[in-house]
């Protein structure tokens, strides 16, 4: 796509092709470490000393819980993942990074760094400012502001 075509397209329509073009990109590689966007991403969640409980890693992520569950069945299932019970909580589980979560997680965190480091050499600082400017007052309206009437029903 042209860069003058992207002017024309809706500015939600922008985001959603790039990041579904982000996430295919980490996705393809992870593939090469049997692992898929989802895992990379779920590593990178779970605190890597203490665990973190089941429940703070959804949001973190923005998953609804039966589709974290499948992720963290699937990373138990790789050995990727451990769950304990919590000592602080008796109904809650933490969830514990295996010593081939620990590989892949840091796997992951360099990827993710090659990827940041492309883009900042690629594209100016004070392009990226814009952006990150742009991004950040996108989602204080989004979060500030009820954008639509069906917004006010419950």
């Amino acid at each position: 796509m042209k860069k003058h075509t992207f002017k024309k397209l809706p500015i939600d329509y922008i985001y959603g092709i790039t990041s579904g073009n982000i996430k295919k990109m980490f996705h393809k590689e992870a593939l090469l470490y049997d692992g898929s966007y989802s895992i990379g991403f779920t590593l990178l969640s779970i605190d890597p000393k203490n665990g973190s409980p089941s429940t703070s890693i959804g949001p973190i992520m923005g998953l609804k819980s039966n589709s974290l569950s499948r992720i963290l069945n699937s990373m138990e299932a790789k050995n990727l993942i451990k769950r304990k019970p919590n000592p602080n909580d008796g109904r809650g589980i933490l969830i514990y990074l295996t010593e081939l979560g620990l590989k892949k997680r840091k796997i992951t965190q360099s990827k993710v760094s090659e990827f940041n480091e492309t883009i900042k050499n690629l594209i100016s600082e004070s392009d990226l400012d814009i952006f990150y400017e742009v991004s950040y007052s996108i989602n204080k309206i989004i979060n500030e502001t009820i954008m639509f009437s069906s917004n006010n029903k419950k």
